[in-house]
């Protein structure tokens, strides 16, 4: 019979056990997935490069225009990444500290996805308007799907629609993900002035104080 020591899943559980480990385990992956998403972008600049030289000269600004404000997008969306990568690296010491992680995932979630489409939908309203030309040439399906419901048409009112239900999109899920997260540090919260009472209780005497019932 082998030995424990060849096994690598039972300490691997025990090290994730860990807080120390743990956090610092998200914070790379994060880190790995900033890469990943700034390597993949690539793809769509050299893409829309190459479009860009191939429209007329008065849709050439159209490109450059995306280009800019796409590059300003992942920019965005990365950096999120990296920031909550070194706040969850900061986590307290808690029992609680996955919970405490997944806050900070939550925040980067609607953060980074705000970031990305807010920019993207300015950039691709002025593509639009530029070159009347539609955007699903540019954005391809992997982006395409971050817009859900949104059309593009290519025309002036079809660009002013995709600013406006992007940075829409983009800002619900922003206080979608900010909600979700503040309601689950209440499951963290200490309780205050001594109190055992757990914060679920607390959150619901809070709750019954305020509307009466």
């Amino acid at each position: 019979m082998m030995k424990h020591r060849y096994f690598f899943m039972g300490p691997l559980l025990e090290r994730l056990a860990q807080q120390t480990f743990f956090c610092r385990l998200m914070a790379v992956a994060l880190r790995v997935m900033a890469a990943l998403i700034a390597l993949l972008s690539l793809t769509i600049v050299f893409k829309v490069g190459k479009l860009t030289f191939e429209l007329s000269p008065n849709q050439v600004l159209g490109g450059i225009l995306f280009e800019t404000f796409f590059l300003l997008g992942v920019y965005a969306a990365v950096h999120v990444f990296i920031v909550r990568a070194r706040d969850i690296e900061e986590v307290r010491p808690s029992e609680s500290y996955a919970i405490a992680t997944l806050v900070l995932l939550l925040k980067l979630v609607g953060e980074a996805y705000c970031a990305f489409v807010s920019l993207m939908a300015v950039g691709g309203g002025l593509y639009v308007w530029f070159t009347n030309h539609s955007l699903g040439n540019v954005l391809g399906p992997l982006v395409r799907v971050l817009f859900p419901g949104i059309g593009d048409e290519p025309s002036f009112m079809g660009g002013i629609e995709f600013m406006a239900s992007g940075m829409l999109i983009g800002l619900v899920v922003l206080v979608v993900a900010y909600a979700a997260s503040q309601v689950l540090a209440l499951l963290i919260r200490p309780p205050r002035n001594g109190s055992q009472q757990s914060p679920s209780a607390e959150f619901g005497q809070t709750y019954r104080s305020r509307f009466g019932s």
